[in-house]
């Protein structure tokens, strides 16, 4: 919108991205009466009514308006600028300034977006090409609106005194967004304003362009502190290791390998026990997640597979109350031959690679395969062999006595 201060040609290019804007935010209000809404405590809300009354409250009116000026704009070009019909299609060029507004709403696509990611560092990266995005955003409307002041009748405009005025157009654009990017960092002299009100303009961009920069260092700054305050916790653990290491006067080699191995410890899976904010969050989000984790492992169970299908409210349940997560190193023993469990367990592994030795063979055992399964359908349970890690593994265990008490309800 603001490029049409450049007197753009008709092409196709642009005709096509005319029809496609209009088309997409004509669907989108559709869209937007139908799609579910996820609310503040993470439930999903799917219901019509709540979804549209929503919807009235916020953007309706505002889509609703651009929509229509699009396209009755649409119609009256139609008339060939005849009569009261080309007064109108040039009203509604004018409103088309109004859709800027619509950029309101891609904070909170870029918030749902952000919120998706999981890693901490490519949240960063994410943050430095949203904060890149807004510069040359604002930089490109102050560039087309430095353009609208200085192509006037006014011979003593920059236009004229820098001889742009028969300059080519990606010519006059880019010396624009040049002049606009300089604000951020103090101006540039190869261009001056000439006239009052470019002086006028340039003062107010260059106290705009100094807030925004000044916001912008700000920000950066705070999410590179934020990045480096959990990498500084992870360094403190280990300083305080080596230290007390130093302190009982443990062998170098012995250290070291101390060392790598908590190194590997704090990089490796994190148990639910370490995670503060997941006792807050609320028990049916918890309930999901629980099932999200462990329906993968359960349906390689041709009996829990059926379950999941046939009464997945019940296998929610086991999921959540009955399951939990076992993180093994090289050389831990999950059990040994011989052994009765006061609280018996199923196992199903997840990640990794296990050792059961029975009757002295040793059988290998890879992801996806059961073990102890029998002791979800005997009385009392003894281990027959013994189960060792061979390497960091991932196990899915499944509490036997709430599995039968959960079981017994349906």
């Amino acid at each position: 919108i603001p490029m049409g201060v450049f007197s753009l040609p008709e092409n196709t290019f642009l005709i096509f991205m005319e029809w496609t804007t209009r088309l997409f935010w004509t669907s989108d209000m559709a869209m937007s009466s139908l799609t579910g809404v996820v609310l503040t405590d993470g439930s999903v809300q799917f219901e019509l009514r709540f979804i549209f009354k929503r919807y009235l409250k916020t953007w309706l009116a505002l889509d609703t308006f651009i929509v229509v000026s699009d396209w009755m704009e649409l119609i009256a070009s139609g008339a060939n600028g005849a009569g009261a019909f080309g007064k109108l299609s040039r009203s509604f060029r004018i409103v088309r300034v109004v859709r800027l507004l619509r950029l309101v709403r891609m904070r909170e696509v870029m918030e749902q977006i952000t919120e998706r990611v999981q890693s901490e560092k490519l949240s960063f990266v994410i943050s430095i090409f949203k904060l890149t995005a807004a510069i040359v955003s604002i930089a490109h409307i102050i560039a087309c609106l430095w353009w609208g002041i200085g192509n006037s009748d006014n011979l003593e405009s920059w236009v004229v005194q820098s001889k742009f005025e028969n300059a080519t157009l990606d010519i006059k654009y880019l010396v624009c967004l040049h002049w606009a990017l300089s604000q951020f960092t103090g101006g540039m002299d190869e261009i001056t304003p000439q006239s009052a009100l470019e002086r006028f303009y340039a003062v107010v961009i260059w106290i705009v362009a100094f807030n925004v920069a000044a916001i912008i260092v700000s920000t950066l700054t705070s999410s590179l502190t934020q990045l480096h305050i959990i990498g500084g916790a992870r360094s403190r653990q280990l300083s305080m290791l080596r230290k007390y290491l130093k302190q009982n006067a443990i062998s170098s080699n012995l250290a070291l390998r101390m060392q790598r191995s908590a190194q590997h410890a704090l990089s490796a899976d994190l148990t639910a026990d370490l995670i503060e904010l997941l006792p807050v969050v609320s028990e049916s989000l918890r309930a999901e997640m629980h099932f999200e984790m462990y329906s993968v492992a359960l349906r390689n169970n041709p009996f829990f597979a059926w379950c999941i299908t046939d009464s997945p409210q019940v296998m929610r349940r086991i999921c959540h109350y009955a399951m939990t997560t076992l993180l093994l190193s090289n050389g831990d023993i999950v059990f040994t031959k011989g052994e009765a469990p006061s609280e018996p367990k199923a196992y199903m592994v997840m990640k990794g690679n296990l050792e059961y030795l029975w009757a002295g063979q040793a059988t290998q055992i890879f992801e996806k395969t059961w073990v102890a399964e029998a002791c979800l359908w005997t009385s009392s349970w003894r281990h027959q062999g013994a189960l060792t890690a061979t390497n960091d593994a991932k196990l899915a265990s499944l509490d036997v006595k709430t599995f039968h008490e959960i079981a017994q309800r349906f």
